[in-house]
């Protein structure tokens, strides 16, 4: 019981040991608009939902919406002097932050640019929706594809 105790928090000491110093912006390597690596850990990003990329795409709009969000994200992180990364606990069911049951096995967290969260700067830009969660669960994503047909 208590290997997998420690096993299940290492990750999150880890990563809390290496964001203690300075986020230079070469030490993160956007995946997506919401999804970031910091030295092989990915972390999603909370408050904001931008759209999917690829085929999780429901529509070209957002295919070209989703290429936009992380450019733009990459660009707030190229241009930013002081970069922040604070963790925070996923919206998952008690016992299974840090597992494939909970957000792939990555851990959440908030980034901040210049003292400026990323995601209310995409969702100004009109490049995510704000997106809250509750403790244990999300609500259902919207739409990005409004006015056109799917795929």
């Amino acid at each position: 019981m208590m290997k997998i105790f420690l096993w299940s928090v290492a990750p999150l000491l880890a990563v809390t040991l290496v964001y203690a110093e300075p986020i230079g912006s070469n030490d993160i390597y956007v995946l997506d608009a919401n999804t970031v690596d910091m030295t092989g850990q990915r972390i999603r990003l909370v408050g904001f939902d931008p759209p999917e990329a690829g085929e999780r795409a429901g529509c070209a709009t957002e295919r070209t919406l989703a290429a936009r969000a992380g450019a733009r994200l990459r660009q707030i992180i190229r241009r930013g002097d002081r970069i922040d990364l604070q963790m925070v606990a996923c919206p998952c069911p008690p016992g299974t932050e840090g597992t494939q049951q909970c957000n792939n096995g990555w851990l959440c967290g908030r980034l901040t640019v210049d003292g400026q969260d990323v995601g209310a700067t995409l969702v100004a830009e009109k490049l995510a929706h704000a997106f809250v969660c509750g403790q244990y669960s999300c609500p259902k994503r919207a739409s990005w594809c409004a006015v056109e047909s799917p795929k």
